[in-house]
């Protein structure tokens, strides 16, 4: 059961990062934890960043955008714990999350440039997944 989740949440991190870097965001899977949690990076880091799991992540971590398998199906709401807004989606509704993402992208792209964006790793570029 557990591979066929991780499966799940590989295949989903792949089709929204395609979505998402065809929109021109530009994205990539930065970790595949044991747990079976990806974690998604930009390369505009004010974009913050995605996970995507069936459990809590470490509590010192703030993921902005969670892709969840473990809440209610219909969830999709805006947390805010210790100051800090999160929002969480279940995993079989992703693809709504990139109206969110791209929204912010234009929000990001109105502060200007800053030294918050970096370029993707080279390694990083040409993996295959």
């Amino acid at each position: 059961m557990k591979d066929k989740l991780k499966e799940q949440f590989l295949n989903v991190a792949n089709s929204l990062i395609f979505r998402l870097n065809t929109l021109g965001v530009d994205c990539y899977i930065w970790h595949k934890a044991t747990t079976g949690s990806i974690y998604i990076r930009f390369k505009d880091q004010r974009m913050c960043s995605i996970r995507i799991g069936d459990h809590n992540g470490r509590e010192k971590l703030k993921y902005k955008w969670n892709i969840r398998s473990d809440i209610e199906l219909n969830t999709s709401k805006w947390v805010k714990h210790n100051n800090i807004w999160r929002y969480y989606i279940h995993l079989h509704k992703w693809d709504e999350l990139v109206v969110l993402l791209l929204k912010r992208k234009e929000e990001v792209e109105q502060w200007g440039k800053s030294k918050y964006s970096y370029t993707i790793p080279k390694y990083k570029n040409n993996e295959t997944i």
